[in-house]
């Protein structure tokens, strides 16, 4: 093969193939759920693991987002593959160690970090360049890109990077022609979906989002690829307790061809919409594995996908049940007074408070958490002050974080949120620093990088913990 072939396997799992072999990247290809177990896909993956990880010859791992750095998908991948990793070196803090310590604990090996713009030699003939985060977007360096130059074909995936002028007239200047952008489609946020309120009021407040594409149109302006596939925004939730969100919280592919239709017909941008197993190339264009999708019946399709997993979704509630509450005030305090002591001061330019009240018959408690850049971290179980937001959080799942079943990282997205007053800045960045610190740099519940955090852990790499796969899922009448 010497053009460039793209399978497009899910969300932001990509398999592009040319003269220089096959690259996988970004791996979450399995159907189970992320984001502490609640978030799922809809498509559903439809290719095989088997036949996902099949005659990889590189694996590119953009940022640690669980979605894009998902460690029972990575289990399935041979552990001599050569990893492509974001070197992140204007920002050399431990952090920025996360994805390689996770993947050397696993037992990869052959583990390059790539520095911002540098460009390696896939199979010696197709370059292959990193490209960073946006500048503007300082709090959120982790992410990253990259842009593969095959003879018939540039292409270049920006994934979740999300982008500023100044980076999209770099890459205009580097590569003035692109053949294809992969994109995030639109990302998903906690409002109102992870809010208490009522399902009117949700309803109203849903009714008001306007999504923006600002990323998007950015690209579209500045970079002026020749075609747009958007991806990676594929989420969904199938737990009753989540449902809500899919039509709460989440864009659709819909909402994209209609910017696309409304605002750039002319622009002579072609619009590639791929869904999972589909293929992509120049001369051939998209090879469909299966029919367009109806969005108009997304929340039937989402339905019905709820019943074909049911024994995963049963699996998923018992395992968050089988926890234990002896103990479990002195636990908790024991658990925030460790993170207080060892979380990094770092990036730390906000001042927020954010309260953490724990629910049901075997709790009752609740303590603040408190920062700036002063006083760093502060987990504050005496503070009845004023605070900007209340999270509400179940026992049974805060039991789970302590136990290493969940992550305190992103409670947020299993929780209910209260907000008091007006929403302000800080309170996002402070929420966006804990995604990345409150678990002192861990991002998955299959990798608990620090032991200490959980009493008595054996494994801190723990491929197949929290995972449910269920017989008969991959036949081809299921998929």
């Amino acid at each position: 093969m010497t053009g460039l072939d793209v399978q497009f396997i899910t969300h932001a799992t990509l398999k592009i193939s040319g003269a220089f072999g096959t690259l996988l990247c970004d791996p979450w290809f399995l159907n189970e759920p992320v984001y502490n177990l609640s978030t799922w896909k809809y498509p559903p993956a439809r290719v095989p693991p088997e036949e996902v990880v099949k005659d990889v010859d590189y694996l590119f791992i953009t940022h640690t987002h669980e979605d894009h750095f998902h460690i029972p998908s990575i289990n399935y991948i041979d552990r001599d593959t050569p990893v492509f990793l974001p070197a992140y070196d204007e920002h050399p803090s431990l952090r920025a160690h996360t994805s390689e310590r996770v993947m050397r604990a696993m037992g990869f090996h052959d583990i390059r970090r790539l520095k911002s713009w540098e460009t390696v030699m896939l199979g010696g003939v197709t370059p292959l360049t990193r490209v960073p985060s946006a500048v503007e977007r300082s709090h959120d360096w982790e992410n990253s890109g990259f842009v593969i130059e095959s003879p018939d074909c540039v292409l270049l995936n920006v994934n979740d990077n999300l982008n500023d002028v100044a980076l999209c007239k770099d890459i205009k200047a580097r590569w003035p022609e692109i053949d294809i952008v992969f994109i995030q489609s639109g990302g998903v946020t906690m409002f109102p979906g992870c809010f208490r309120m009522s399902e009117d009021e949700m309803r109203r407040e849903a009714d008001k989002r306007k999504v923006a594409f600002a990323d998007q149109r950015r690209m579209l302006d500045h970079v002026k690829p020749k075609r747009i596939a958007p991806f990676a925004g594929d989420f969904c939730w199938l737990d009753d307790k989540y449902f809500h969100n899919n039509w709460a919280n989440r864009t659709t592919a819909a909402l994209f061809e209609d910017m696309m239709n409304t605002d750039y017909a002319q622009s002579g941008c072609e619009l590639v919409q791929l869904y999972p197993g589909d293929r992509w190339s120049v001369d051939g264009g998209i090879v469909r594995t299966h029919g367009e999708i109806d969005w108009d019946r997304m929340l039937e399709d989402i339905s019905e996908l709820q019943k074909r997993f049911r024994p995963k979704l049963d699996a998923i509630n018992a395992y968050l049940n089988d926890v234990r509450y002896e103990d479990f005030e002195a636990r908790s305090r024991a658990r925030t007074d460790l993170v207080q002591k060892y979380i990094t001061r770092d990036y730390i330019d906000f001042d927020a408070r954010i309260r953490h009240t724990i629910e049901g018959p075997h709790s009752g408690f609740s303590f603040v958490l408190k920062a700036n850049s002063e006083t760093g971290l502060v987990i504050d179980w005496d503070d009845e002050g004023e605070v900007m937001q209340t999270l509400y959080v179940p026992e049974n799942i805060w039991a789970a974080i302590l136990e290493g079943r969940l992550m305190w990282n992103i409670v947020q997205w299993v929780g209910e949120a209260e907000q008091l007053g007006d929403y302000v800045q800080d309170l996002g960045r402070f929420w966006f620093w804990l995604e990345y610190h409150l678990d002192l740099n861990a991002k998955n519940i299959q990798a608990i990088i620090e032991p200490m955090l959980i009493p008595g852990l054996d494994q801190p790499i723990r491929p197949n913990a929290a995972f449910f796969p269920m017989a008969g899922e991959w036949d081809a009448d299921a998929t």
